[in-house]
């Protein structure tokens, strides 16, 4: 098959990691590099260059991602899509009226463990969704905006991978706010009987990513900065038993989670062959939850 011809828009920290899988994935001839103080004409106007890749800062992705979009590219762009739901709105409008695929990259979404968790809910090994606990926790990347947009982003992207986040409701704590910026702060979220909070912090001396999955029959654990990044413990509720004593039966899996951003370059790849569905509405709920919560 011929090769697809990319962009890459932004080679900071996160560009440099999407240039080295674009680099390796046999599907895709890296043609240009350049940052978003670049001068992109000559991308645009580069007929042979059919998709781009944009990893630039949050407040740039809007009028890259349109300009690309007009200039009859297909775009994948670092999260988030856009900081206002109506300019979401009008990317996705673009991308549908000039038949285009435009793709957001949340990276935990494209996880094999995370992908797996929803296998096993789907089996029914846990029964029904009961609640959640999920944290982004780490030192350091300040004065990068709001650590909501920067880190509960992802976590939203992994939830609505089990509960719809278009029929939750949510608010927010702030429990560090330093020079007008939210560093560390709870996300909560509830709808009938699944709740459930998101804590997201720059401010933890370590590095933490957990996503715990409480069901009626047993729990999940997803935790990609370990092995084994998944584990689930299936139990009866017998009443005052310790838990070395309950009926249980536990599973663990050792997948591997470091190259989770490989496969969104895979992905875009499939979707432009038309073998995997964009993610448009996913990134405009996730906009539409954060601007709200900001009251922007």
């Amino acid at each position: 098959m011929k090769k697809i011809n990319c962009a890459l828009i932004g080679v900071g920290y996160w560009g440099s990691k999407l240039k080295r899988y674009i680099e390796e994935n046999e599907d895709f001839d890296l043609k240009s590099i350049c940052n978003s103080k670049s001068d992109l004409h000559e991308v645009w106007n580069d007929k042979e260059i059919t998709a781009v890749v944009i990893a630039t800062h949050n407040d740039t992705h809007y009028s890259i991602a349109k300009s690309a979009l007009l200039s009859g590219k297909n775009v994948l762009v670092e999260k988030p899509l856009a900081l206002r739901t109506e300019e979401c709105d009008e990317l996705k409008q673009i991308a549908l009226d000039k038949k285009l695929l435009l793709m957001v990259e949340y990276t935990y979404t494209f996880s094999k463990a995370v992908k797996k968790a929803q296998s096993i809910i789907k089996e029914d090994e846990i029964g029904n969704i009961l609640g959640f606990e999920m944290a982004v926790r780490h030192l350091g990347r300040f004065k990068g905006g709001s650590v909501y947009w920067l880190l509960g982003s992802h976590m939203l992207s992994v939830l609505d991978m089990f509960v719809p986040i278009k029929g939750l409701s949510f608010q927010k704590t702030d429990l560090v706010n330093y020079e007008g910026e939210v560093e560390t702060g709870i996300i909560s979220f509830k709808k009938g009987g699944v709740s459930g909070q998101i804590v997201v912090s720059l401010n933890y001396p370590g590095k933490e990513t957990i996503v715990i999955i409480y069901g009626e029959k047993g729990t999940i654990i997803y935790n990609p900065v370990s092995q084994p990044s998944l584990q689930v413990e299936c139990y009866k509720r017998v009443k005052w038993t310790v838990g070395s004593k309950l009926p249980h039966e536990h599973k663990e899996f050792s997948i591997d989670e470091a190259n989770n951003l490989c496969y969104a370059i895979e992905y875009f790849s499939q979707g432009l062959k038309g073998e995997a569905e964009g993610n448009v509405d996913r990134a405009i709920a996730i906009t539409r939850i954060l601007e709200t919560l900001e009251g922007k």
